[in-house]
């Protein structure tokens, strides 16, 4: 086994969880036993909140060592012991507010517990009925908790526009139907230094695995970035190593690749 690697982060979906399953590949399940019993600590890397991970119970199953979760917004160990968080400045939030509203756009702002939506339409309707989410006062709400995300429910060219009312903010998307919306200065990479400074690693320590956009950054700064074979063109180009599909075994055939399991 690689001696160099200690610490290993992982997208969830079309990482670790296949799109529309509810249970990991048994090779998945299998390589991450296998890499913790080899002195590897093993780490979520999502674009999905804390609230999200109750409604993944398979996921849930692992015995993770932490969590990025909200695109590296907040971070925390498998005790719940925060280890870093970045919510988006109010004042970007108030300048979005009204054009949201005036354009009528459905746009989730999410907590560390919790999420509402300052309206709900066709292209929300089926995510907001999955997580239980509802309708809320967001220019009052906002003001009374740090909002660390936005999902914003939008195709890819209004995107730009979306931004522009947005400031200090930047748009990661890996999925069609919506974008998420953090801050400028935040992003996977803040959250995994964060984690690995706790650790007391540096980056050449770490690996990565992804699949979508919002992981490019993340492939680039790990000390290895595995793209899986099933991951968009951009993670592809980001990564030091491109692996099978995630339903061909990709992740533990990378893993048995780099000498890891």
């Amino acid at each position: 086994m690689s001696q160099k690697i200690q610490a290993a982060f992982f997208d969830i979906d079309g990482t670790l969880l296949p799109f529309q399953a509810d249970k990991l590949p048994d090779s998945t399940l299998a390589a991450l036993e296998t890499l913790r019993r080899n002195g590897v600590k093993i780490f979520i890397a999502t674009g999905r909140p804390p609230l999200h991970l109750s409604h993944l119970p398979a996921v849930m199953a692992v015995p993770f060592d932490g969590f990025v979760t909200m695109n590296g917004q907040y971070c925390f160990l498998a005790d719940g012991t925060p280890l870093y968080s970045c919510a988006i400045d109010p004042a970007s939030l108030r300048m979005l507010v009204p054009y949201i509203q005036q354009e009528q756009l459905s746009v989730g702002f999410i907590e560390k517990d919790t999420s509402y939506f300052n309206l709900i339409n066709d292209l929300s309707a089926e995510f907001c009925q999955q997580f239980g989410f509802k309708v809320d006062d967001v220019a009052k709400r906002m003001e009374a908790a740090p909002v660390y995300q936005l999902s914003a429910f939008l195709p890819e060219d209004k995107q730009e526009e979306f931004m522009r009312h947005c400031p200090g903010c930047a748009a990661v998307r890996w999925n069609d139907s919506f974008v998420d919306v953090l801050p400028a200065n935040g992003g996977k990479t803040v959250g995994i230094a964060h984690v690995l400074q706790r650790l007391g690693l540096t980056r050449e320590e770490s690996i990565a695995f992804g699949d979508g956009g919002n992981d490019v950054e993340m492939l680039r700064y790990a000390g290895i970035g595995v793209a899986m074979g099933n991951a968009c063109p951009e993670a592809k180009a980001a990564a030091d190593y491109i692996t099978d599909p995630i339903l061909e075994d990709g992740l533990a055939n990378a893993l048995r690749h780099f000498g890891l399991i």
